[in-house]
């Protein structure tokens, strides 16, 4: 199979398929290693944000204690530096940019959320259940049609 493939596209482009595929191998190879694959800082990230803004409700009037948990629709994603070069043959190649060892990260783009569950001791009132939607939308630039909030066990009605 292998035989006729070379033959039907040349040697050379054979050998240029094989160059691009090790390349697009080893420039995930580097990203998985360098960055665990983002799925555990992905969850680190949800743990720290909930955290935050459980306190931050916490302090809107009539809330009292606030407990949040958040969803997200996606992990992230991470954007490296890469070099093009263009052999005198045509080949393209790509391969990240190295600093140190390290690839240089262009751009961390946060995960995005899919919804947020917010549990309020004073959330039996409709004023502050609407204050707490209103400020977790605004803290977290989402819309308020992905909050659900809700009152704590065993709080007074």
């Amino acid at each position: 199979m292998a035989g006729k493939l070379a033959e039907k596209l040349g040697r050379g482009k054979v050998a240029e398929i094989a160059v691009i595929a090790i390349l697009v191998l080893v420039v995930l190879a580097v990203f998985f290693v360098s960055f665990g694959g983002g799925g555990e800082d992905a969850g680190g990230e949800s743990a720290d944000t909930g955290e935050e803004l459980a306190r931050i409700l916490s302090r809107v009037e009539g809330a009292g204690d606030v407990e949040v948990y958040l969803t997200y629709a996606s992990e992230g994603e991470t954007v490296i530096a890469t070099e093009t070069q263009t052999a005198p043959d045509g080949t393209v190649t790509s391969a990240p940019v190295l600093v140190g060892g390290d690839v240089v990260v262009l751009e961390q783009k946060r995960p995005a959320i899919a919804g947020v569950l917010i549990v309020a001791e004073g959330a039996r009132e409709l004023a502050v259940r609407f204050r707490l939607l209103e400020a977790a939308a605004a803290a977290l630039d989402v819309d308020q049609s992905i909050i659900k909030v809700y009152a704590k066990e065993g709080t007074k009605r």
